[in-house]
């Protein structure tokens, strides 16, 4: 699990950009029914219950009512996520695409 965790996080630092750009909303709505569609692996800016933020490696699953289902990547399981909450959404590199499952 402590390997699984420190890989995803090496993914997220590999894939964020200098400066991480925030994306509105509608547009992070946008971007996650595509990555559902085309079965892509994104990363997520999220913000939790306290306000931190954190970047995640995920594979969406559904959109639906205001939450995100993907597979997390750092805990390796099925979890939501309000799409209030997400601050960014931007491709995975090819090259650091994990196989889906």
């Amino acid at each position: 699990a402590v390997v699984t965790a420190v890989r995803a996080g090496d993914r997220v630092a590999s894939a964020r950009p200098a400066t991480a750009p925030t994306t509105t909303p509608a547009d992070s709505l946008t971007a996650l029914r595509t990555a559902v569609e085309s079965r892509s692996t994104v990363v997520i800016g999220f913000l939790d219950n306290h306000g931190t933020s954190s970047d995640r490696v995920v594979d969406p699953l559904a959109v639906e009512g205001g939450q995100l289902t993907a597979h997390d990547h750092r805990l390796e399981d099925v979890r939501d996520f309000p799409v209030h909450r997400i601050t960014s959404v931007r491709a995975l590199p090819e090259r650091e695409t994990p196989a889906r499952r």
